[in-house]
Parts: C-alpha cells; sequence; structure tokens
C-alpha cells in the first residue's frame, strides 16, 4: 500500500503512530485505538486537542486524552454489570489498521478499521471504519454498516478531549435544551446561561446539537460541528483528576470534553449503515 506523501509512519513503545503534515495542518494519530491525539491547524499554529502528559502510549490501557472512539457502548452501558465489559467498548483497545491514505486537494484523508467488530456483549456482524480528514478542519467519521442478516442496536461517541490554557475562564455557546446530569442521580435539568464551569461536569445533552462554540480567554475559538449523532456528553472531571493514574492532580484545568454521541441506541437494518460526524474548526477571535 502506497502511503501519502503527507503522512509519516512512526513506531514507539510498541505502538504505529501516523504523522500528518499538510500545507493547512498538522496531527497525530495511533493505530492503537484508532486514535487521533493532534490537530494543529496551520493559520495560527495552535493545538486543538488535550493529551496527557502522563498518557499510556504503550498499549497497557487506553489513551487519555486526543479523540477516544467508543463503541459499541457508552459509558458502562452495556447491560451487564459495571466493570464485567470495558467502558466505552472494546475497539479503543485495540491494534487498527491503516486501510488508506491520500493526499486530496483540502488536506491527507485516511481511513482505518479495527482488528474486529465482534466480542463479548456484541455478538452481531457488521464492518467499522473510520475516516479522518486533516485540513483546515479536523474531520473524523466513524461508520458502522450491518453485514449480518439481523438488525442490531448500538451506541458510540467521539470521547474528543479539547484543550483549554483554563477551564476556569472557559464556556460554551451553542448548547440548548435538557441534559441528564450523572453527577445529581441522572436528574433532567435545563442547560446553564452562560455555559461555564466551576466543579466536576458529567452531562449528556439529549439534543442533537450540531454546532457549538468552546471559548477560552486569549485563545481562538474552537468550533465542534456534529452529525448523525442524538446527544451532546460534556465531561470534566475537576478534582477527581487527582485520582487518576494518567493525569496529574491539575490536569483538569487545561481540559474539556465535547463529545459527539449516540446515547438513546442506533439500530441499523441490515445491508444498511449510519455514519457519525465530528468537525473541529479553529476560528479566528
Amino acid at each position: 500500500m502506497t502511503i501519502a506523501s503527507s503522512v509519516t509512519v512512526n513506531e514507539s513503545q510498541g505502538i504505529t503512530f501516523l504523522d500528518i503534515d499538510n500545507p493547512f495542518s498538522s496531527g497525530r494519530i495511533s493505530l492503537y485505538g484508532g486514535h487521533v491525539l493532534s490537530f494543529t491547524p496551520k493559520h495560527d499554529n495552535i493545538e486543538r486537542l488535550w493529551l496527557s502528559p502522563h498518557a499510556f502510549l504503550n498499549g497497557e490501557r487506553p489513551i487519555r486524552g486526543g479523540i477516544p472512539v467508543c463503541w459499541p457502548w457508552f459509558s458502562d452501558d452495556h447491560g451487564k454489570e459495571k466493570g464485567e465489559l470495558p467502558s466505552h467498548g472494546f475497539l479503543r483497545t485495540q491494534v487498527w489498521q491503516l486501510k488508506s491514505s491520500e493526499d486530496i486537494e483540502d488536506g491527507t484523508r485516511i481511513v482505518l478499521t479495527p482488528s474486529f467488530t465482534r466480542g463479548d456483549g456484541f455478538e452481531f456482524d457488521c464492518k467499522v471504519s473510520l475516516t479522518v480528514v486533516f485540513g483546515e478542519r479536523l474531520s473524523v467519521s466513524l461508520k458502522t454498516e450491518n453485514t449480518g442478516v439481523v438488525p442490531f442496536t448500538y451506541n458510540q461517541a467521539l470521547h474528543s478531549y479539547f484543550a483549554v490554557p483554563d477551564i476556569n475562564k472557559a464556556s460554551l455557546e451553542g448548547v440548548t435544551g435538557q441534559y441528564k446530569d450523572k453527577l445529581q442521580h441522572w436528574a433532567v435539568l435545563d442547560t446553564p446561561s452562560p455555559y461555564t464551569f466551576t466543579g466536576e461536569t458529567d452531562r449528556i445533552h439529549l439534543e442533537p446539537i450540531n454546532a457549538i462554540t468552546l471559548n477560552s480567554e486569549n485563545r481562538p475559538v474552537t468550533e465542534v460541528q456534529s452529525q448523525g449523532h442524538d446527544s451532546i456528553v460534556i465531561w470534566n472531571p475537576w478534582r477527581g483528576a487527582a485520582t487518576m493514574s494518567d493525569m496529574d492532580a491539575f490536569g483538569y484545568t487545561h481540559m474539556l470534553c465535547v463529545e459527539t454521541a449516540c446515547t438513546k441506541g442506533v439500530t441499523i437494518e441490515p445491508g444498511k449503515s449510519h455514519t457519525m460526524t465530528q468537525t473541529v474548526s479553529g476560528l479566528p477571535n
């Protein structure tokens, strides 16, 4: 297979990384987890994604930061007792295959597929692919195709960690409607306005919001666009980060997860497919 001229393949600690550098942006993908780790548009040279300095980049456990792929369930919504199956599914802890890479007019397109899609908790025939385009924008599309003879239902998320200089001075625009609050026994509450952060946050917004703007003080804004989803998840562990072995105690001050997700169940009939896409744009102030 021919590798695009804008892509360099590197190996480190048993993981294969794809480093992308084209006229529009630079970035990095880990084949472990099919995991986008970095996206820096060249018009301002500001990294949009956050990767924990203590992330495990050796295949021992899921990578903390970037854009983890959650599939075929979100969180521990797999129908069994918590801990019986891996949180967020089993795609983010396997080695993905590079199916193609090409230089296109507006950037670099990369297609990855997981090693397997059947596992404990999901015994259906399907194909999954991740298409990532690095250009002035970062586009990540997760496609699931039913190749079997019976319909199946699943959930998913692009669990994106965005970089912010200071979470205390960050805010979101464009988020409306109601959300379920995990920290308040799944109470259904109205979205706050202004949408700022003063403590641990773990919310599933129940409307398929198409565009969200992330504002950070003294920094160009980041716009997150979503398609093919039914929910938006907003998460920051706050001081709970101190209990995580792959985050430092104050790592929470530099990140915010804005996740394009399907949490209500996507059903695909035989021969049909579903695609969920998140697009990240760096906009001027």
